[in-house]
Parts: C-alpha cells; structure tokens; sequence
C-alpha cells in the first residue's frame, strides 16, 4: 500500500508520534500519525516543528532555550512546547539530529510496558502503540520532562507577578502645529 505524501504538516491535537525516514531518493522525510492515519510528509520532523512553532507563535530555538531555562540544563534530549494553548508539547527519543529520533505528543500517551531490559512498548491515543529499543525507565523519564515542563509553562502563567506602583504625577504630551509640548500634570 502506497502512503499519501503531504507536502508540509501541522502538528494539531490529532498528531499521536512522527519520525524520520529516508525516501527512496535519500532525502529525509516523515512519517506521521495523526488520529487514525497515517502518511508521508515531505519535511523532515525537525522542519516541521520549526513550521508549528512559527505557526504557533514561537520558534525552534526560543522553545528549546525555553525548556532548558525551566528544566535545567543537566537532563539531555529537551522536550518542547509546540503550544500552551492547544496543549501541545512533543519530546524525543534520540537527539533531534539522529536518525532514528522519534517524537511523541505528551497527551496522546497512554501507558508503557516494559518488554524486556531494553525494550519497551508505548501505547498511545487511537488504538496505536509503537515498540522502543529503550528501558522503559528512560523512557518515562523523557516523559515526565516533557510534564514538567507543562506544568512550570501553566504554573507560570496562572500566577504571574504583580506590583502596586503608586500613582505619580507624570508629563502629558500634547501635539500641536508640527511639534510636541509638555505638560507637568497635576496629579
């Protein structure tokens, strides 16, 4: 069965994992299941994270200086808010920059089963599950990064600092003919 090639993708609330793979004339591009389907787009992941995230209102460098500002810089492999508003934030498995790197959706995760010492199975939103060469234990640690940086991004922004100033008098700009003036206010 041939797969649908996309030209560029989007990543939304339906996106559950998308990874790299070498097409037939060694370009990298991705596959990508989104709700019930699957299919090819002719991106690679790390251009379409770079297109959500501008399309989100951020980009790729922001979002990762971001994550390692809240997280620290001693954990490896920084997951990433695509966006706050639509609840999107994708972690990986490898460094971005290899091969075999698979991204998850944080809220499409459903559970993991350790199948052997360095194998573990992760099932996820829609009926699919995917099959990590990885200890599960690492697996739930990129996990709960991914949680925790969710919950510093909300907790931030539900309690934002606030300061009292109190009122001082001030200058008014008022314009006339060509220029401005100014004018001590009273109160």
């Amino acid at each position: 069965m041939k797969m649908e090639i996309r030209i560029n993708y989007l990543i939304n609330a339906k996106t559950v994992v998308f990874k790299g793979v070498y097409y037939k004339n060694g370009e990298l591009i991705t596959v990508v299941v989104e709700g019930d389907d699957k299919f090819l787009v002719a991106q690679s992941p790390v251009q379409i994270i770079k297109h959500s995230l501008l399309s989100y209102g951020s980009d790729f460098n922001g979002a990762l200086n971001s994550s390692k500002e809240l997280l620290g810089t001693k954990i490896n492999l920084h997951p990433i808010m695509v966006s706050g508003t639509l609840d999107l934030w994708i972690f990986p498995t490898k460094s971005y920059k290899e091969q075999y790197c698979i991204w998850f959706v944080l809220n499409q995760i459903q559970g993991t089963e350790r199948l052997g010492v360095k194998q573990t199975k992760v099932s996820l939103s829609y009926g699919h599950s995917i099959e990590l060469q990885m200890k599960e234990i690492s697996f739930k640690n990129k996990r709960d990064n991914a949680k925790e940086l969710r919950d510093k991004i909300t907790n931030n922004g539900k309690n934002p600092l606030s300061f009292l100033l109190e009122p001082r008098k001030g200058f008014c700009l008022v314009e006339g003919k060509g220029e401005y003036k100014s004018i001590k206010k009273d109160k």
